[in-house]
């Protein structure tokens, strides 16, 4: 199976030109980021790209999986950005008589933070 740091790795080396300089832009071991691709190539049983090459050359399998890292890495970026984000929460209360006003407005202090503050905001509308 194909995972997540693959298919960053993959884009490293696309974007590195080399072995050598995609570990060091991933911040592994050479000898480490190596012996993952073996290890990929072995379970997928193709290679990715050929090795020893100048420049660096993918096989059609390695460009087709560099092709999904390049559609599939943003698509998660952007989920995850949207997981992050808070979500707009709104409570509304309707009140019969002006009275009501006076103990709901202390009141609205004492929600929890995450609905009394921000973009959720708390706001009175009145419609007498």
């Amino acid at each position: 199976m194909i995972e997540i740091k693959h298919l960053k790795t993959l884009q490293a080396l696309r974007n590195s030109g080399s072995l050598a300089a995609a570990a060091r832009c991933c911040t592994r071991p050479n000898p480490l980021l190596s012996h993952q691709f073996s290890d990929l190539e072995q379970r997928l049983g193709f290679r990715l790209f050929v090795r020893k090459s100048q420049p660096l050359r993918f096989t059609p399998q390695g460009e087709v999986l560099l092709q999904l890292a390049n559609q599939v890495l943003p698509q998660i970026s952007r989920a995850l950005q949207a997981c992050n984000e808070p979500q707009q929460t709104r409570l509304r209360i309707a009140i019969e008589c002006h009275s009501c006003i006076q103990w709901l407005t202390p009141g609205a202090g004492k929600l929890p933070c995450k609905l009394a503050a921000g973009r959720n905001g708390f706001h009175i509308r009145r419609h007498f």
